[in-house]
């Protein structure tokens, strides 16, 4: 009967937060089908969860409950807090814009509901879970891409292109790792149980498929090959020969690609030009100077919702998000050199202390820092850092479920033994 239960409701249930967790249906500039105020609803809700775990908490609570509020709390008040306060002493701005403009660090307390639900289903249920989530957004970028479904923005950008869509980016590529790693291992990475290699195999296939054909997006492709080197190493030729297999009739066939809707003029273009264009360099340029001007002083952000944020001072092309570490560079000035590596070293610390199995966690982060020039790795991936720690604890749930229930030890105990 709960096995019942848990396909009925629970599977279905986390599927629909892994949804919302990795904003598949969230308001983005680039997500045709976004919905207003629903990534904000997410991360409230994730919140409240967060305080009434506090308030509830007892001494016999899961450990790992305790470690993550630590990431919670360090991460919001790193990245969300001391920008407030930087752009409040360089810009004027009132603080409470600045927690506005940052409140996407919010998504690190998405482990809270995420834990929760993940105590009422089995590991492959949990596993089929990620796997529903991230057919729903290969399905909704199909759909999109073939005029199925409206664009729901109600203005586009210039350089938006309608052939191609973001939706569920993280959920995508956190996916593909997944299924990458349960291929090259043949087990669970979370309990070690079999896998059916091929299952996965095909689903990492239809994944970087939507990602080439649908998102279209450079950085998610080189985002996708870079974990695959990372995670098969000497496997990565056969995955290679396999690629090359799968695009070989676009390569005799180019007229197959135009049926598909990729734009090669736009990929020819870029190898010709390299992936910098006017607006990031011009970026880039503004954020060194400013920097000079300002002696490597911390400056924030700034909210559009203030005086139309850094519109007065450096135009409207200006955006930190398209520059990634150097729009960190940007908010904490010279900081940066400290509260990076030591972010960093916090973030594997906090995973280590609850499972030391960090194998796929460094191919992941490894991945990560390939694209970091293009994506800030600490400020826009919150929901992927959420969600390995989230694997970390269901890894040491299992470790605990093992033992029976008069031979469980402390979690040093714990480590040591494994």
């Amino acid at each position: 009967m709960t096995n019942i239960s848990s396909k009925l409701i629970y599977v279905p249930l986390l599927t629909l937060l892994l949804v919302l967790h990795f904003s598949v249906l969230g308001e983005s500039t680039h997500n045709p089908i976004g919905l207003k105020f629903l990534n904000e609803a997410y991360m409230a809700a994730c919140l409240g969860l967060a305080l009434l775990l506090i308030l509830a908490s007892t001494d016999e609570s899961p450990r790992e409950y305790r470690v993550l509020m630590y990431y919670g709390l360090y991460s919001v008040l790193i990245f969300t807090l001391l920008p407030a306060i930087f752009a409040y002493h360089t810009y004027g701005q009132p603080i409470v814009y600045g927690l506005i403009e940052e409140r996407r660090i919010l998504f690190a307390f998405g482990f809270v509901p995420l834990l929760l639900l993940a105590k009422r289903v089995s590991t492959l249920q949990f596993e089929r879970a990620l796997l529903y989530a991230a057919l729903v957004a290969v399905i909704l970028s199909w759909l999109y891409k073939f005029g199925l479904i409206p664009d729901l923005r109600e203005e586009q950008t210039a350089w938006d292109r309608p052939d191609r869509s973001s939706i569920g980016p993280f959920l995508l590529c956190f996916t593909y790792f997944y299924c990458i790693q349960t291929w090259a291992k043949g087990q669970s990475p979370i309990n070690g149980d079999k896998r059916q290699k091929t299952f996965y195999l095909i689903v990492a296939v239809l994944i970087l498929l939507t990602l080439v054909f649908a998102t279209q997006t450079r950085q998610l492709i080189a985002l996708c090959l870079a974990f695959t080197l990372f995670c098969l190493r000497a496997k990565a030729l056969i995955w290679a020969v396999s690629l090359c297999f799968l695009i070989s009739p676009f390569y005799f066939y180019p007229s197959l690609l135009e049926t598909l809707g990729v734009n090669l003029d736009f990929y020819a273009s870029n190898l010709e030009e390299g992936v910098e264009d006017n607006v990031r360099s011009n970026t880039i340029a503004s954020i060194f100077g400013h920097l000079a001007l300002v002696k490597w002083l911390p400056s924030g952000s700034l909210s559009l919702m203030w005086q139309d944020g850094f519109i007065p001072y450096f135009g409207e092309h200006f955006f930190l998000s398209d520059v990634g570490i150097i729009g960190t560079l940007f908010r904490f000035g010279f900081l940066s050199f400290i509260i990076v590596p030591l972010t960093l070293y916090i973030y594997q610390r906090i995973a280590k202390n609850i499972h030391s199995d960090m194998r796929f966690t460094y191919a992941v982060i490894l991945a990560y820092m390939v694209i970091w020039p293009l994506n800030a790795l600490l400020e826009y991936t919150q929901q992927v850092f959420a969600m390995l720690f989230v694997i970390h604890a269901l890894r040491a749930r299992h470790l605990r479920s093992k033992e029976r229930a008069h031979e469980r030890r402390t979690y040093s105990q714990l480590q040591s033994c494994y």
